[in-house]
This record gives structure tokens, sequence and C-alpha cells, in this order.
């Protein structure tokens, strides 16, 4: 019978050390608030905003070609010095640098021979004298059985072009396979 009176006696303890006397807590909680001091920012001004009206009904389309006599053609400027032929159509080896672009054989004859070109992505080429290739308007000037002899253009800065000498030698023959040499 102890042990079933025993959890009574103790919640009687309990339930009669919760008093109402709560007014300490109350003293403490004012006391607190009494002196603290909030730390709030005010809030930061707004600019006014001033709408701006877009109006582009004068303005061309961006989406429309231009008008010829409202584009400057930079290119046609009259210089006394050597130019690159900028109105011709630019030939497929001319999206790659010269030490990109490798010789691998000759078709034809002495008198018209044909090199063939690959280049990194695998794709053979037939190019013959005349043809274009590397990124300098490079005109093959003439083919032989082991090498591309070609002249390219590049700028010189002053808005002029020089010419210089580059060769592509045959593939897996001598010291420079594969390589431009360059002469001025």
């Amino acid at each position: 019978m102890n042990k079933k009176l025993l959890p009574i006696i103790m919640l009687s303890l309990c339930v009669t050390a919760c008093g109402d006397d709560v007014s300490d807590l109350q003293a403490f909680t004012e006391e607190v608030k009494a002196n603290a001091q909030p730390s709030i920012e005010p809030m930061p001004k707004i600019k006014e905003y001033k709408s701006f009206e877009y109006s582009v009904e004068n303005l061309r389309s961006p989406f429309v070609k231009p008008k010829p006599e409202l584009v400057e053609d930079t290119t046609t400027l009259a210089l006394d010095c050597l130019q690159p032929d900028f109105s011709r159509n630019r030939e497929a080896l001319e999206k790659f640098p010269l030490d990109t672009i490798t010789m691998r054989g000759t078709l034809g004859e002495t008198g018209k021979l044909f090199a063939l070109t690959s280049v990194a992505g695998g794709a053979i080429y037939r190019v013959q004298a005349g043809n274009y290739m590397g990124l300098f308007h490079g005109k093959i000037d003439r083919i032989t059985s082991d090498k591309i002899i070609l002249t390219e253009m590049i700028p010189d800065g002053t808005g002029c072009w020089e010419t210089r000498k580059a060769e592509i030698s045959i593939f897996g023959k001598g010291t420079n396979s594969g390589s431009q040499r360059n002469e001025n």
C-alpha cells in the first residue's frame, strides 16, 4: 500500500509547489523591457522612380539589315598599300590555321598537281595552285611532290598588309612534316 500511496503524495507536493505568486517574475520582465534598447535601423529612403518613355519610331529595328548608305564600309578605304581581296568567297581551308593542315599526298602529273590535305577533324581536301588556305589569306603558289608553297598576307597594324612565304611539307617526311616555314 505504501507503493500506491507514494505517487499520490509526490503529485500533491508538486501541485502545492506551484503557487499563484509570480509577481517576482513579472517584476523582472518589466525591468528588462524598460532597460532594453531596440536596435532597429531606420528604413532606407527609396528614390523616386522617374519613368522613361522609350520610343523607337525613328530608329532602325535591330532585326532588319541597315540601308547600304548608312553602313560604313571600312574595307573600301583608299589605302595605297597591299590589301587582300575581301570581296572573294572564302574557301573551306581558310577556317583552319596552317599548323593544323597536313599534306597527305599528291594527285596528277607534273604540270598539273593537286595536293591532298587533311585537317584536325580528319576531313580530306583536294587543293591546287590558286586555292586559299590558312587564316591569313594564304594563296597556294605551287605544289610539288613533297610540299605546298603558299603566300600569306599578314596585317601590319597600320591598315596595310605584308606578304610572307609559308610551306606545308608532306606528312611524315623530313623534320618539317605538317609544319609551316616562314620566309621574309
